[in-house]
């Protein structure tokens, strides 16, 4: 983890591996009863897979056409839409959990990957990580759950973009590395 590399089986497309943080969010995932689940940026959906989200409605939604070729339609309904489209898109307050692990390097301060695919699903804009939370709380419900994974130095931001976007009951989790953020929209 931290390096593109994982100790598990890679999808078809580099730079898309079933992480640490993908695995973390999926079982905190699983935790959170629920009906209608979308899970932002989720690339080729390993999230959904890895979920226990019984008889929930599931959908991931990603800008790479080409991650989504290789989402397994049995773990949901792939949408290509960018997270900033979400608002025009779907209708407010249809989900009661939404998970994102947005891109944790923005432009300034990323190490350039080679590879293009993982520099694209690895790497954003100063504000992407706000995005996020925006259209996580566009989609949810009043009462609804977002959980979110980044790395250490970012959880400041997220808490303080959550509470921008009207959440609360802000928790924080850490396993290893990784490091997670649930909490819940109040309207």
């Amino acid at each position: 983890m931290g390096r593109g590399k994982s100790i598990l089986p890679l999808t078809v497309i580099p730079g898309r591996e079933i992480t640490s943080d993908t695995l973390f969010l999926a079982e905190l995932a699983g935790s959170v009863p629920c009906s209608v689940c979308f899970d932002l940026g989720t690339g080729t959906g390993a999230v959904l897979e890895n979920a226990s989200l019984k008889d929930a409605f599931k959908v991931g939604i990603d800008l790479s056409i080409q991650a989504l070729r290789s989402f397994d339609r049995a773990a949901g309904q792939p949408v290509q839409c960018s997270v900033s489209m979400v608002s025009s898109i779907f209708k407010e307050g249809c989900a009661d959990l939404v998970l994102a692990n947005p891109p944790y390097y923005t432009v300034t301060d990323s190490r350039h990957s080679p590879d293009p695919l993982r520099r694209e699903a690895r790497q954003g804009d100063s504000l992407l990580l706000y995005r996020f939370i925006f259209a996580g709380a566009h989609l949810l419900c009043s009462g609804g759950c977002m959980i979110i994974t980044g790395r250490e130095e970012r959880i400041p931001g997220m808490k303080c973009g959550l509470r921008a976007a009207g959440f609360s009951r802000i928790e924080e989790f850490k396993r290893g590395r990784v490091t997670a953020v649930k909490a819940i929209l109040m309207r």
